[in-house]
């Protein structure tokens, strides 16, 4: 029974390495198949090639302690008519009618207002927390900032992120 035994396992290891040397003849596979239809002639293609030369949204690095957490953690602690650069005795922001010339004044680092969607905030407070930078943000200032808002942040609600700064209603006059 041995002499069976080992004609059997002489073959089982000629099989082997015929196995073996076979394997190291085989090539990876391409993928996709070079008949596949997932496979498209570079010459065929109307796309355009991509630009790699066009900049991207340049990054702008945040101050210690100004990330959107910390303008959340703000807003909890801080009053109202602080945000809003306004005495405590001010009616409600809904009460607050200002015109053009209002917001017009208001165009400094220091005294900031901004008009989104129709009501005027006090982005004095958020200046130094915009993630573009104070040069972006400033390009708002004592205007209506709506469309470049909607440009660039498009799914943010403002109303949300700067519930506190209200100042009041944008009207035309």
């Amino acid at each position: 029974m041995s002499s069976k035994s080992n004609g059997i396992n002489e073959k089982l290891q000629n099989m082997s390495n015929n196995n073996n040397f076979r394997r190291n003849e085989l090539k990876p596979p391409t993928f996709p198949a070079v008949s596949s239809a997932q496979r498209v002639a570079s010459s065929s293609s109307n796309l355009p090639i991509p630009n790699r030369q066009e900049p991207g949204r340049r990054k702008v690095i945040l101050q210690p302690g100004h990330s959107p957490l910390d303008w959340a953690q703000l807003n909890r602690t801080t009053p109202k008519y602080k945000l809003r650069g306004v005495d405590p005795n001010t009616p409600p922001p809904q009460c607050i009618k200002i015109n053009k010339l209002e917001l017009q004044k208001h165009k400094s680092k220091n005294d900031c207002w901004t008009c989104i969607n129709g009501k005027v905030f006090n982005i004095t407070p958020y200046i130094n927390f915009h993630p573009g930078g104070v040069d972006e943000i400033m390009k708002c200032a004592g205007k209506d900032g709506t469309s470049l808002f909607n440009k660039y942040h498009s799914w943010v609600n403002a109303d949300r992120m700067l519930e506190n700064c209200i100042v009041g209603v944008y009207v035309n006059s």
